[in-house]
């Protein structure tokens, strides 16, 4: 603050003319939006009186300590902000009250967007329900975000309604929080909410990544035969399978690319599961039902939500596809050139990611990429795609080329938070379709995995249903994660669970209106996409055009010294899985391919189910070698 304004009175001085203080704006503003500002920014009532007096005391319109303490104590007492806490976390006491006055405050200020929903009733609020494990002292944020406003996944706009201490996020502590929050969002959805005296319903959707979803759905997640939470198709056609189930083919495979979805889930599947299992999981039934009855859920769903109205998962899809298009590349260069290409290629692909890119590989377990680099990476894809032409074929070179094409072009669909026109929508289907088909088809080791298989066959139902995906992204979720670890001095008390108590008020009390009318200033207009994004060889804003210049990186030598040691560790650990993939490949292939044919169909079925078979168990062995490697990097 005293910064500014001596800039302000220095211009004012060098210009000749007079510096005011706009005290009859700043009179304008109410108590209680100065005391949002001061929750929000972690400052002291002492501090506030200071910047007072600086501005020129009662003539500044700003409230006194005095006032700002009434109305802080009247602003968590009030029930939107109450919080309530036990062993398992903290909660808002009443997230009805919140959702209300938020929406209350969209419909009073003309910010509230109608989302229509075929076969829904006009006028209701669309809410998604999403919950995530994170943060530098592990805990599980849940959150309730109103989709009816335009920045629907900002963090801002978010209401955080519980924060609950835990190591894991599986199912026996899913249950024990869900004890907590369940009956209010049932009664959410049940009985609507009220809005100037009006009752309007709710539509509640839940968001998450593949593992919460799945967990909170009472499902065995990835590992089961039928991992989708959309359809009931196949993981793999194993030998087991074909005992268990021997009218497979009914069902489909996700290896069948988007022609996988033969039997959609039903609310109706759910709901019978859910009466199954009320009285514990699978394990606990005298006379388990066959597994076409159960679908792979084991467990009662903590809340039964649709299949359509589970959240396609549009970040994480994101972050996973992005990185592992870059393992494929290591992958084909193995499978074409050898292992010893391979390693060539890996010894140039980590300088095309830094300079070209503008990503630092680092060995997280499994060598993924964080936050803002699986975009970056997404957009560039043509600089790991010039690199792999001197390692493959032209033809893997131009699938791969193809593949990283379209994947660029879905990225903003999946991210862009806006509505979609239909031709938009018709797009979108059939470039997730044709870029899972393409994968499938030229890079015949390839695993169609769950994220890809709800990419390419989900993702297109759910825009044409909601309009977007980009709305409803976990984006603000995973931001809270972030916003705990920066302001944790802010948040210090006696224990952990007194820290998470802090963050649940401070982020009710704070969340301001989000209205323009509080904007002062002149708004900047929203770039256009990738407008800042380098457009010549030689813009000074990419790395290799600085080194070019002569005007170096920007970074230290320390900084440069730390990115080539995880660069070549990166680099180690992808090789190691890469030529691990490919040789279970070719070894799983030599034995259904050798001098004897088999004579029928059914014993080719049954040869390659075998094989798939033998190949998950190769692949399991794969993961726990390639885990032992990566310990030390384990966070």
């Amino acid at each position: 603050m005293e910064r500014v304004l001596g800039d302000v009175s220095r211009q004012a001085r060098d210009a000749g003319i007079l510096a005011v203080v706009p005290s009859a704006a700043v009179a304008a503003l109410p108590a209680r939006l100065q005391t949002q500002f001061v929750v929000a920014n972690s400052i002291s009532y002492e501090t506030w009186q200071r910047i007072r007096r600086f501005m020129g005391g009662p003539r500044s319109g700003l409230a006194s300590a005095a006032v700002m303490r009434a109305d802080g104590r009247a602003a968590f007492s009030e029930a939107r902000h109450r919080v309530t806490s036990s062993a398992l976390g903290a909660a808002l006491a009443s997230p009805r009250a919140a959702v209300e006055a938020m929406v209350a405050d969209l419909v009073a200020r003309n910010q509230f967007i109608d989302r229509p929903v075929a076969g829904r009733p006009a006028g209701e609020i669309l809410l998604a329900f999403g919950l995530d494990k994170g943060g530098r002292q592990s805990s599980c944020k849940a959150i309730l975000a109103c989709i009816n406003q335009a920045h629907s996944c900002s963090r801002d706009n978010a209401i955080l309604f519980g924060v609950f201490p835990c190591q894991k996020d599986d199912y026996p502590s899913l249950a024990a929080m869900a004890e907590l929050y369940a009956p209010d969002l049932e009664d959410l959805r049940t009985n609507g909410v009220s809005v100037a005296g009006v009752t309007r319903p709710v539509h509640l959707v839940l968001l998450g990544h593949y593992s919460f979803t799945t967990s909170f759905d009472g499902h065995a997640g990835a590992s089961s035969r039928f991992p989708c939470v959309y359809c009931c198709c196949l993981a793999h056609i194993t030998a087991s399978t074909l005992k268990l189930i021997p009218d497979f083919a009914i069902y489909g495979s996700l290896q069948d690319g988007s022609r996988a979805v033969r039997v959609p889930r039903t609310l109706l599947q759910k709901t019978v599961v859910a009466d199954l299992f009320a009285n514990g999981p699978l394990a606990a039934l005298q006379d388990p039902p066959p597994i076409t009855d159960t679908l792979s859920y084991v467990r009662r769903p903590l809340m039964v939500f649709g299949p359509q109205d589970i959240v396609p998962m549009p970040l994480h899809i994101t972050l996973r596809v992005s990185p592992w298009l870059l393992f494929l590349g290591v992958e084909a260069v193995a499978f074409d050139s050898g292992p010893d290409r391979a390693k060539e290629y890996l010894a140039a692909l980590p300088a095309a990611l830094r300079l070209n890119v503008g990503v630092s590989p680092a060995p997280y377990w499994g060598g993924t990429f964080e936050g803002k680099a699986c975009h970056k990476i997404g957009r560039r894809l043509a600089a790991v795609c010039d690199v792999l032409d001197g390692f493959v074929p032209q033809a893997r070179a131009s699938a791969y080329r193809q593949a990283c094409s379209l994947w660029t072009d879905l990225l903003p669909v999946l991210n862009r938070a806006t509505a979609f026109a239909a031709n938009e929508r018709s797009t979108f289907l059939r470039q997730a379709a044709k870029v899972v088909d393409l994968l499938r088809s030229s890079f015949e080791w390839a695993r169609i995995t769950p994220k890809l298989h709800v990419l390419a066959c989900h993702a297109a139902d759910w825009i044409d249903t909601y309009g977007s995906l980009g709305l409803f992204s976990e984006q603000g979720l995973e931001a809270w994660h972030g916003y705990f670890n920066q302001n944790a001095s802010g948040f210090a008390a006696g224990s952990f669970l007194e820290s998470c108590v802090r963050l649940v008020q401070r982020a009710a009390v704070c969340r301001g209106p989000g209205d323009s009318a509080f904007n002062r200033g002149k708004r900047r207009a929203p770039a256009s996409p990738d407008a800042r994004c380098a457009k010549r060889s030689g813009d000074v804003r990419t790395a290799r055009a600085r080194v070019a210049a002569g005007l170096g990186t920007r970074q230290s030598a320390a900084c440069a010294d730390a990115d080539t040691v995880n660069a070549d560790k990166w680099s180690s650990n992808v090789y190691v899985a890469a030529v691990c993939k490919i040789a279970t490949y070719r070894a799983g292939s030599e034995s259904t391919t050798g001098p004897t044919a088999v004579a029928s169909a059914a014993a080719s079925v049954a040869e390659a189910a075998v094989t798939a078979e033998n190949l998950q168990l190769l692949e399991g062995a794969e993961t726990m070698c390639l885990e032992a490697l990566l310990e030390d990097y384990v966070a």
